[in-house]
């Protein structure tokens, strides 16, 4: 357990991580990291870690959520699926780095371990906890799972979410079935700063093939129009980087370049694209390196029409000689002809 201390004078509130600071060892074991150090199944393709700046695009609405909370103290942040544990150092810089310019209203425990999140579903051992900050893993039927976790506790406990979940998930129809009766805030990165994450073993793309967004739910009978201009306040006044995209619908989405309006293609014709953008991307790169294109002169029969004359009118050398072919075998069947009468 690793906690933040309030300086002297300063800020009474804290955050404290339910995660075990790393000693050498275990930081070395971080860089060796394996998906066979989980008690659970999991896909190698899933463990990305979500960058800080996400957490600080919804910083002001987890101060609003945690204000109106009516708890003074413990407040606790639950993410349930574990990578490294790096979210929830992340949060807490986010935290701290916020701490004197527009700290949180009560003292926040993030609660971030190595556990099967659905096992504890199923035997009812989920932690108690006040705000879901997640970042689900994106492969199988996770992020619907997750969604419908989330929803259920808004409308039963009242308990505020925030899901970074891809863009393309806000068109789905489980979306719009599980989140008919609530309200959903998607908070988007600026469209020059999207998310990018890294992976504990270094690899995956540059870039990540599709934007993420933030899914917020913050309980019901909210003056958005109020929260919002809170929002934009905050990131005008705090933040350097690009104000963050708010959307209260899908058509909200849309609109603000969210996501694409176009229905999302199945996964064949998406290999396809990739194979086709790659094919593009190194005939571009071929033809860069061979240098500029040739100079050399078009071949005469480049410049034919479709009717075998040249384009300044002239006869084509090729069809002339087959007119005096012709000629020659007709001139020769009249004599023979002329013989065979005599």
């Amino acid at each position: 357990m690793s906690s933040q201390q309030p300086k002297k004078g300063g800020d009474t509130h804290q955050v404290q991580v339910d995660v075990p600071s790393p000693n050498k060892k275990q930081i070395r074991k971080r860089e060796r990291w394996s998906s066979g150090s989980y008690p659970y199944p999991t896909d190698y393709n899933d463990h990305f870690e979500t960058p800080q700046r996400a957490y600080e695009d919804i910083y002001p609405l987890l101060q609003y959520c945690l204000q109106k909370n009516k708890k003074s103290n413990n407040n606790v942040i639950y993410d349930p699926y574990f990578c490294t544990g790096t979210a929830a150092i992340l949060m807490e810089q986010t935290f701290k780095s916020n701490k004197h310019k527009s700290p949180l209203p009560t003292s926040v425990r993030i609660h971030h371990k190595k556990a099967d999140f659905y096992e504890d579903i199923r035997q009812n051992k989920v932690p108690q906890y006040d705000i879901l900050v997640t970042n689900p893993p994106y492969s199988s039927n996770h992020k619907e799972r997750c969604l419908e976790f989330a929803v259920n506790q808004l409308k039963r406990n009242g308990r505020p979410f925030f899901l970074l979940m891809p863009n393309y998930v806000s068109t789905k129809d489980y979306f719009r079935r599980i989140t008919q009766t609530i309200q959903v805030v998607f908070i988007a990165p600026s469209t020059s700063h999207p998310y990018e994450y890294n992976h504990p073993e270094g690899t995956g793309h540059e870039k990540s093939p599709f934007e993420s967004v933030w899914f917020c739910g913050v309980s019901g009978n909210e003056d958005m129009k109020a929260l919002k201009e809170k929002f934009i306040k905050f990131h005008s006044k705090h933040t350097s980087t690009p104000i963050p995209r708010w959307a209260e619908s899908l058509q909200g989405l849309i609109k603000v370049g969210g996501v694409s309006g176009e229905k999302r293609k199945n996964p064949r014709q998406r290999k396809k694209m990739r194979l086709l953008a790659m094919q593009k991307s190194s005939s571009g790169d071929a033809a860069a390196a061979s240098g500029p294109p040739s100079s050399t002169p078009v071949k005469k029969n480049a410049a034919l029409s479709s009717g075998g004359q040249k384009k300044d009118g002239k006869p084509n050398k090729n069809d002339k000689r087959r007119k005096q072919n012709s000629a020659k075998k007709a001139k020769k069947r009249r004599l023979n002809d002329g013989n065979d009468k005599s």
